[in-house]
């Protein structure tokens, strides 16, 4: 169990052991914690530029912990009933919460809906030690319409359920076997794809298997499609009697490792990402200001860029 010393707010874990460079102390004022948006902006060009197959040259230690940019578009409740980082109440009926893996090699030049605004998790390997630790469950390489697929993380569909069950279900445990059912005339291929189990039990199976949902990425894609899906334990206990109550009680807003606010350059997503970087200001005790990154998507690559106007609040 993590145990947060004396007055100490916030410390940066090192990285694997391919690249030992931390984040710089924040600056910290009285109770406020405050991330320095340059060096965030510097980090994730620099994570998003990594193209490891896993960590610390370990298969137990899958490439997500150190590398690539976790991500998740979202929309503002208009009822201001859950915040845009706390799961959504079909989110805690699923068990799972939806995010895209932003990577050099992972080929994403745009996000889903046309959403343009969204957070940004710290890598666990990199996460400030008073934050609790994400539960990736599974990788698909493309969107795999989890709203049609049940209320069970990484669920078979039922229209494919040999084809779409976890991958080394269906026999299925290189890129190349999962492209070979991607690509396959008719029916929904969202649907009919696997997901790579990356279960932190599947131990030295764990690597390869979400180096392989990337590797899936690099090959030929006849259809319009773009960004990819990782689901992630929900959390909290969705069998409680009040879901969202038990999230808010068992996962408040100082222990979630949220690394950035972002929105996409050229959109109307700054003033969304304002509004979320005010309201997560003003739900944790002690304050911690969260930078906003502007977000400039390319076939030539991810941009992060920290610009000190876009920001409402500032230490």
């Amino acid at each position: 169990m993590r145990q947060i010393i004396g007055f100490i707010l916030i410390a940066v874990l090192f990285g694997c052991s391919q690249d030992t460079r931390q984040l710089p102390a924040p600056t910290i004022t009285n109770i406020v914690q405050s991330i320095d948006g340059p060096a965030i902006a510097a980090r994730l060009s620099t994570l998003y530029d990594r193209k490891y197959a896993n960590c610390n040259n370990s298969n137990s230690q899958p490439a997500f912990l150190c590398s690539g940019v976790i991500i998740r578009v979202t929309v503002k409740d208009p009822d201001n009933k859950y915040k845009v980082w706390e799961p959504s109440p079909t989110s805690v009926k699923q068990g799972m919460v939806t995010f895209s893996y932003l990577r050099a090699d992972s080929n994403i030049t745009r996000f889903a809906y046309g959403y343009n605004n969204g957070y940004i998790l710290f890598p666990i390997f990199e996460a400030p030690t008073d934050k609790l630790d994400q539960q990736i469950l599974c990788s698909y390489p493309y969107d795999a319409w989890s709203h049609t697929r049940g209320n069970t993380p990484c669920a078979a569909h039922a229209s494919y359920p040999a084809q779409s069950q976890l991958c080394q279900n269906a026999g299925v445990t290189t890129a190349e076997q999962w492209y070979e059912v991607w690509k396959v005339p008719g029916g929904s291929p969202n649907q009919r794809q696997c997901g790579f189990d990356v279960r932190d039990e599947r131990n030295a199976l764990a690597g390869p298997a979400f180096y392989q949902s990337i590797r899936a990425r690099g090959l030929p894609n006849p259809r319009n499609e773009n960004h990819n899906e990782i689901q992630i334990k929900t959390w909290c206990d969705p069998s409680s009697a009040n879901p969202a109550t038990s999230c808010k009680q068992s996962f408040p807003a100082n222990r979630f490792p949220i690394m950035a606010f972002f929105y996409l350059n050229g959109s109307a997503g700054l003033a969304d990402a304002q509004y979320n970087q005010r309201d997560f200001y003003n739900s944790t005790n002690p304050k911690v200001i969260v930078p906003i990154i502007r977000l400039t998507l390319a076939s030539s690559g991810t941009i992060f860029t920290y610009i000190q106007a876009d920001q409402v609040i500032l230490q």
